[in-house]
């Protein structure tokens, strides 16, 4: 994963939600906007979400080689 093909699904518009595949196997699913900051090598995601306050409560700095694979989650009908 590039970062440039990161940010084309992270910073789509409209937003689309996405769930990060890591080689150690795990998920990440990124539900909303602004959760999301992408550098060269690495990738700032706003996890753990209060429902309350749809504040995050965890920041997490993965390395992009560590992600397998990206995908677009389609809204539940």
């Amino acid at each position: 994963m590039t970062a440039n093909e990161l940010r084309q699904i992270a910073y789509h518009e409209p937003f689309r939600p996405f769930r990060v595949h890591l080689v150690s196997g795990e998920l990440i699913e990124i539900r909303r906007t602004l959760r999301t900051a992408v550098a060269d090598d690495r990738v700032v995601f706003a996890t753990d979400e209060d429902p309350a306050t749809g504040i995050a409560r965890r920041m997490r700095m993965i390395a992009l080689r560590d992600i397998s694979s990206v995908e677009v989650v389609e809204p539940a009908r």
